[in-house]
């Protein structure tokens, strides 16, 4: 059947595969500035497609039934697989899936699948809460109204038993298993390590109002926002105490170093320590070297006649010379004088 549009009935024989985002999620789906949280509304319509099923179908072409997209009970992907999927940062990856955790649109958790030859930790699951999925798809719902519907998830890691053929075949969608790809520990008891990472992750518009930088606008508060999504939180925080360090309580100055950072693709605080450190060292390694080096001594070529001793005449003979001349001139000037006088007379 065709609908008098060329181009309609062109797009019409095509099959789409993929993502569809519900246009109403980008004014449900919001931060509390308003702005769309377009990295959270992105990785949600991913976790979305993998759990619309796959018809099954006979020779025909007739529907005789359905199954998942994925193996096992739920969807196994990574921070690491979404950032490398959309080209976001595995920071914003983690802001997202917290998100969408905190305001009960997704269900995650974190499982250690085990066999008898590798054992690997905090595998990261992820599930949609249909029910509130489909509030914000079919009502004017925004996103902070949402209330929990499931039970609660628990962060104890399940062991699972997997066999060399479950490992050997991943599942359809996941990342392959490699080292480093996976989320991080989630234990009830967080290591040394995660305790500094908790107090660098600071609350940025916190720390801007407690460390006299003024009382933040809707300007500033937009762009605290967005450098958050940008980089992250703890990388915010972080400028400002550069700023506070060096007495410059100004955003620009703030905003400043955000742009060199992401310009030098800092991953973490850490990173950025590394390279600010790294830059120093080059800069102060340089200046030494500027000033240790010698400067060319600039020498004029001499003419032939300054060093030509033997052309010139001794100081002996110059002096005789003038002896001679200067007698001379005192005859010349007697006999002026004596001619002059006779004149007069």
């Amino acid at each position: 059947m065709k609908s008098g549009c060329q181009v309609v009935d062109q797009i019409s024989e095509w099959e789409i595969k993929g993502n569809i985002v519900p246009h109403l999620w980008y004014k449900n789906m919001t931060f509390s500035s308003g702005k769309a949280h377009f990295v959270a509304i992105t990785l949600l319509a991913d976790i979305v497609y993998w759990y619309r099923p796959t018809m099954i179908r006979d020779d025909s072409g007739k529907i005789i039934g359905a199954r998942t997209k994925f193996k096992g009970d739920m969807l196994q992907k990574s921070y690491q697989a979404f950032a490398d999927t959309y080209g976001f940062t595995k920071r914003q990856v983690k802001d997202a899936v917290d998100f969408l955790v905190d305001h009960h649109l997704v269900v995650r958790e974190f499982r250690t699948i085990s066999s008898s030859s590798i054992m690997l930790n905090n595998v990261m699951y992820v599930q949609p809460i249909a029910e509130n999925v489909k509030r914000l798809m079919n009502e004017r719902c925004h996103v902070s109204e949402l209330v929990s519907i499931c039970p609660p998830v628990t962060l104890e890691r399940t062991i699972l038993s997997l066999s060399k053929e479950d490992l050997s075949l991943p599942e359809e969608g996941a990342p392959h298993v490699e080292a480093g790809t996976y989320t991080e520990s989630t234990s009830k008891n967080p290591s040394k390590k995660d305790e500094q990472q908790q107090s660098a992750e600071e609350c940025p518009i916190h720390f801007y109002k407690t460390n006299e930088f003024g009382k933040p606008g809707a300007y500033i508060l937009e762009k605290i926002n967005m450098w958050c999504a940008r980089l992250s939180d703890s990388l915010v925080v972080e400028a400002m105490k550069k700023a506070v360090e060096q007495g410059k309580l100004y955003w620009s100055y703030v905003d400043a170093i955000l742009v060199k950072w992401e310009q030098m693709e800092v991953r973490d605080v850490e990173d950025a320590r590394a390279k600010e450190f790294q830059c120093m060292f080059e800069k102060v390694y340089k200046r030494k070297r500027s000033r240790s080096g010698k400067r060319p001594v600039r020498t004029e070529k001499l003419p032939d006649w300054f060093t030509d001793v033997g052309g010139t005449e001794t100081a002996e003979e110059l002096d005789e010379t003038f002896e001679v001349e200067k007698a001379k001139l005192m005859r010349e000037l007697e006999a002026y004088c004596e001619g002059r006088g006779s004149l007069v007379i």
